[in-house]
């Protein structure tokens, strides 16, 4: 007896968005500073806004019993 295996990756790809921030936080986003940046990503709550899947397969290989080769 023989199958087919074959490998098959599968990634889910998210987008996450926050509501409306507030001007300080528009303001504090820009100043590129990374503190400050943290402070507003810990103030806002991100929700799933759209995603994508992706799969991608290996082409199948032949996997027999050793009593039939």
């Amino acid at each position: 007896m023989a199958k087919l295996r074959r490998r098959v990756i599968y990634t889910d790809i998210r987008w996450e968005e926050t509501d409306e921030l507030t001007e300080e936080q528009i303001k504090k986003w820009k100043t590129e500073d990374g503190e400050k940046q943290d402070e507003v990503i810990d103030e806002v709550e991100f929700e799933l806004s759209h995603d994508k899947a992706l799969e991608d397969s290996d082409w199948p290989e032949l996997i027999e019993d050793e009593d039939d080769r």
